[in-house]
Parts: C-alpha cells; structure tokens; sequence
C-alpha cells in the first residue's frame, strides 16, 4: 500500500476535521472539505507564513539595503512557481518529472574534494523533507566510509522550519556554527 503525502496529510486526522502540516506536522487546521481525497493547503502557512515573510523582506530591504526593487515570496508557487529543473548532464538534457535528485551531484563533489563537510538538519516533524528520506540518501551515497564520514545529521523536535521553535533555534545555531568552526579549521 502506498499512500501519497497529500493523502495521508488528509487522512491522518480526519476524524477530528483536520488537516495535517506538510511543512510541520505540529501545524494543523481545519478540513473544509471531509470528503477530499488529498489535503488542501498547508496549515503552517496561514500560521506563520505571513509574519516570516513579512520580517525577510523587511530585513533584507531595510537592514542588508537587498533588493528594494524585489519581494521575496515564501513558495516556489507565489513566485510564478516556473523553476526550471532542466539540466545538461553528460552533454544530453534531462528534466525532472519531480523535485530534482542531486544526490549523485553531492556524491561527486564530496569524491572530488575529499575534505568536504556536508552538514544536514533534519526536523522530525518535517513532511516536506522527511528525515528518513533524507537519511537513506545520506547513506545510499556510495562514498568510500572515510568520506561517508564527513557527512553529520542533526535532529530538531520541529519541523522544516525548525527555528521557529525556541529550543531548536538556539541548539541550530550551535551546530551551525559548530559546523563552520569544524569546516574552516581543515
């Protein structure tokens, strides 16, 4: 049996009339249609999309002096969601019918500079990026052992957006700059 994200976001609290996060999972809100088969919108959105991007925007115009002539807009989708995944590999062109997979991209450049450090964060309420899947592809690599070492995963009680939640915002910057020390010290 395999059940697509949007449906069990649908199905997994249905019962109570609610729908479940994709980009957290601690998100949920209100079902308004109980007979759709796949989820409607993501409850995290409504919840704190606005403020975020409402506070980026303000950041990078006010304080970086970024793009004053530009909006930064929170989904690929508000931004005319035309993202060209088309890439030249191997002189032919290939597109992904998906979310693109660059595992093979990370595995080369780590074989290429073998003192490369790849640090993952990984939110345990993340239904966008679940951590499973990203620690099968962590693993599934095919890097010799001495380089799969170079790759370190961190776990957050949130999700995607793990600095949204307090104890996680300061443990992330910890390990981010854990991460820079570590890196630029080679």
């Amino acid at each position: 049996l395999r059940v697509n994200l949007s449906q069990f976001r649908a199905e997994l609290q249905r019962s109570s009339r609610l729908t479940t996060g994709r980009i957290d999972a601690r998100f949920t809100g209100y079902t308004y249609d109980l007979l759709e088969e796949n989820a409607q919108g993501d409850p995290e959105g409504p919840a704190v999309g606005g403020a975020f991007t409402a506070l980026i925007n303000a950041y990078n115009h006010d304080e970086l002096k970024f793009g004053k002539d530009k909006v930064y807009h929170n989904t690929s989708g508000a931004g005319g969601g035309g993202w060209n995944w088309v890439r030249k590999e191997g002189g032919q062109r290939r597109f992904f019918p998906g979310a693109p997979n660059v595992d093979q991209d990370l595995a080369q450049a780590m074989i290429t500079n073998p003192r490369l450090l790849v640090q993952v964060e990984n939110g345990y309420f993340d239904l966008a990026t679940p951590f499973f899947a990203t620690e099968f592809t962590m693993e599934h690599l095919g890097l010799p052992e001495a380089l799969q070492k170079n790759i370190k995963e961190d776990y957050y009680n949130a999700g995607h957006m793990m600095y949204l939640h307090d104890q996680d915002r300061v443990s992330l910057h910890n390990q981010i700059a854990g991460f820079i020390d570590r890196a630029t010290q080679q």
